[in-house]
């Protein structure tokens, strides 16, 4: 049993560790909103997307490269991939992340694709299908400004495959604005 001057010491005791969970909270919460500040910053352009290139199975091979044209939109937050063209435009200046994954069928045939940034190509793979199911996937980091364009080139005589299941696939989203 607590004497009154016991609770009273006790009531103190429990006043000043609130009182300092307190400022540490508050101490935490300024962090927190630098951080929101940074990632979630409302007024940055929602800008991402995430594609699946066709169901009509193998295209190639071609005798030129082609442009891509993902025909199935998962999401095109912003709108700034075209799938009329296969372009995605760059709304604003920024970092910007993409990736792809491509998928052949049938060891006959090779795969040959470029990730371009405006005219320029950023990355080449090739690969052989080897087994029944071959892909290769690759990502990279971009400062775009804005206007620029990124766009898929299949390259001639090069194959890819996709169908329903979605095995050719391409993604990209805005990091944070320059």
């Amino acid at each position: 049993m607590y004497t009154f001057a016991d609770l009273e010491v006790r009531i103190s005791s429990a006043e000043k560790e609130m009182e300092e969970i307190k400022s540490e909270n508050a101490g935490k919460e300024r962090q927190i909103n630098k951080y929101d500040g940074i990632l979630l910053n409302p007024d940055q352009p929602k800008v991402a997307f995430s594609l699946g290139l066709t169901n009509a199975g193998r295209l190639g091979p071609y005798n030129t490269d082609i442009t891509l044209r993902f025909s199935k939109i998962f999401k095109n937050y912003g709108q700034a991939y075209n799938p009329d063209t296969g372009v995605f435009t760059a709304p604003v200046r920024g970092a910007y992340y993409f990736r792809f994954t491509f998928c052949e069928i049938n060891n006959a045939h090779w795969m040959g694709i470029h990730l371009y940034h405006n005219s320029k190509i950023i990355m080449t793979n090739y690969d052989r299908s080897n087994t029944y199911y071959e892909t290769m996937s690759n990502g990279v980091i971009l400062e775009l400004e804005r206007g620029d364009v990124v766009y898929m080139v299949l390259q001639a005589p090069y194959t890819v495959y996709d169908d329903h299941r979605n095995y050719s696939t391409f993604t990209g989203f805005l990091l944070f604005q320059l």
